[in-house]
């Protein structure tokens, strides 16, 4: 916490805590919350070694959704979310959703931010890859 708030404004924090576990501030602040993709990220996290694993998402799918893991239910985790969607501070967007249409969803983190980038900035990060860039190291 120390080290945050030594960080310069506009600082990007992830978190993947439920919104009961966030601090009732944050929806006073000017912090920005975007919930969505936890599921996904939970499970690659669960596979960790001191956690117990699943050999395959089909495994791990239905325990996420009925509340079996450490943290309990992605369905609840989402009901819970939802409640803050139309929250100004609350952006929902998902990993399918950028990837579908990379450049619809980077304008609208650049509006959700407040940053301004022209159209080509969009075009030119959306055709960065994993692979484009290690290619170009």
């Amino acid at each position: 916490l120390k080290r945050m708030k030594k960080l310069p404004s506009r600082r990007i924090i992830l978190t993947r805590l439920p919104p009961h576990l966030l601090p009732p501030s944050i929806l006073q602040s000017k912090a920005k919350v975007n919930p969505k993709d936890t599921a996904v990220s939970y499970h690659h996290f669960y596979n960790m070694p001191l956690l117990p694993s699943f050999t395959c998402w089909d495994e791990y799918f239905p325990a996420c959704m009925n509340g079996k893991l450490a943290w309990g239910s992605y369905i609840d985790h989402l009901v819970e979310c939802n409640k803050y969607i139309d929250h100004e501070r609350i952006m929902m967007i998902s990993y399918a959703e950028l990837k579908e249409d990379p450049v619809l969803g980077m304008k609208k983190i650049a509006a959700f931010f407040g940053f301004s980038l022209c159209e080509e900035d969009f075009h030119r990060i959306a055709n960065t890859s994993f692979q484009a860039m290690k290619e170009k190291s």
